[in-house]
């Protein structure tokens, strides 16, 4: 598994975060599995390596003395390979040398550096990542600090975010942080509800009500009373039982199906989407009354590919699931590199997928390299990846002649790198 990272920082680094970094500074996101650091870079060189007199020290056994430097040059960040052993990637290619443009993750050895032209602000965030979300990443922190302040409060709250996120885990949060943590957590997935049983599972219903209601039953409301009730894709719920929502949400009592008035609502009410509401509300798909009730409070779930420098956590952390059915696993430098590189439309579920199918492909050396990631992508290895000869011929020495494991490191195909090395009609 990746080491841990232990980020010592130099006295000319310290003080520079002592001075404050403005909106348009660059700055590293170098993270461990306790703690974020945050370094800005000035006019000076920022170095990164395993060794004492760095100006952001790492503790990687695959990270070099030296490993590599960063540096603002006009208006951009570059990032040089110092000569590391392992070499510098960027987008699953080695590079000597590489221009940075917003967001781009760097990997050095096991370890990732997310380059970010961010406000100093972000990292004053001190509170710890919410339980059972993985990740150190500043917009994780921030996201723990709002949710931790909502947990407090009893109004309802909509998680926004895209599909495979997180939200469902960002609503139990917001109850096992709260004074209802004591009382039931009742999760419904709106969109997985038949529509024609919408309104009997949110507020029960008598027994004969409809062909199969063979005895009365409570609801959802009614289940979570003195709890939580979390009602994921809120917007797929269908608009006759909108007004309904909104008069629970109200305080009036609820109506079982069937049957009479029955309790008022004695839960809290959290509700998740992916969709834009608003356009729904727009549209005519969503009442807007119901929407304003719901959004006092809103929380917004980061995506994948805002929070890049969580990726190797999260894939220790989906690794370390794996160990009891296929062994400990590690993932190579250029496998981290085009895990970080990739947009993960599905987030972190995506992310969670792709590990376990490139798992499958990994042979006797336990270590998952950039051509299983592409091939767990559905993807031919990268055709984008153009090495040096001398490159080429480093990372050979780097993996002591072994041809084949030298290239699955950079993600080509053993001819093609092997083409590169000794040229066409070397045997």
């Amino acid at each position: 598994m990746m080491n841990s990272i232990q980020s010592v920082l130099s006295e000319n680094a310290t003080r520079e975060i002592t001075i404050g970094a403005s909106p348009s500074e660059w700055g590293l996101e170098v993270q461990r599995t306790d703690a974020t650091f945050w370094v800005p870079i000035g006019v000076a060189p920022i170095v990164i390596g395993s060794a004492t007199g760095c100006d952001v020290r790492i503790e990687d056994r695959t990270v070099s003395a030296r490993h590599a430097s960063f540096v603002r040059e006009g208006r951009g960040l570059v990032v040089r390979d110092l000569g590391s052993r392992n070499g510098t990637f960027v987008g699953g290619a080695r590079v000597e040398e590489f221009v940075l443009r917003a967001g781009t993750a760097v990997t050095l050895g096991c370890t990732t550096v997310l380059c970010e032209p961010v406000p100093r602000s972000r990292a004053s965030v001190d509170d710890e990542p919410l339980p059972g979300l993985i990740g150190q990443s500043m917009v994780m922190r921030e996201l723990a600090q709002h949710v931790r302040m909502l947990a407090k409060r009893s109004a309802p709250v909509l998680i926004a975010g895209e599909t495979g996120s997180g939200k469902e885990l960002v609503a139990r949060s917001l109850h096992d942080l709260g004074p209802l943590r004591a009382g039931p957590y009742i999760p419904l997935n709106v969109a997985a509800l038949p529509r024609d049983l919408v309104e009997s599972e949110l507020f029960g219903h008598e027994r004969g009500a409809f062909t199969g209601a063979v005895k009365r039953r409570a609801g959802a409301f009614a289940e979570a009373a003195g709890g939580t009730l979390f009602l994921d894709e809120i917007g797929e719920l269908p608009l006759d039982a909108q007004p309904k929502l909104l008069r629970a949400l109200d305080g009036y009592e609820m109506r079982r199906v069937g049957g009479g008035a029955g309790d008022k609502s004695k839960a809290r009410l959290i509700a998740a989407t992916h969709a834009p509401l608003g356009e729904f509300v727009a549209s005519g798909r969503f009442r807007r009354d119901l929407y304003h009730r719901l959004e006092v409070f809103i929380v917004r779930e980061p995506s994948l590919r805002e929070r890049k420098g969580d990726i190797p956590g999260l894939a220790t952390h989906f690794l370390r699931r794996l160990e009891p059915e296929v062994g400990a696993m590690l993932c190579s430098p250029c496998a981290m590199s085009r895990l970080a590189h990739h947009d993960w439309p599905g987030n972190v579920r995506e992310l969670r997928n792709v590990l376990f199918r490139a798992v499958s492909f990994v042979d006797e050396s336990r270590v998952i390299c950039g051509s299983m990631i592409d091939r767990a992508f559905d993807r031919k290895p990268a055709e984008r990846v153009h090495l040096t000869v001398a490159t080429a011929r480093s990372m050979l020495e780097d993996h002591e002649g072994n041809i084949s494991a030298a290239a699955r490191a950079a993600g080509l195909p053993r001819t093609t790198f092997r083409k590169i090395v000794f040229g066409d009609g070397e045997q």
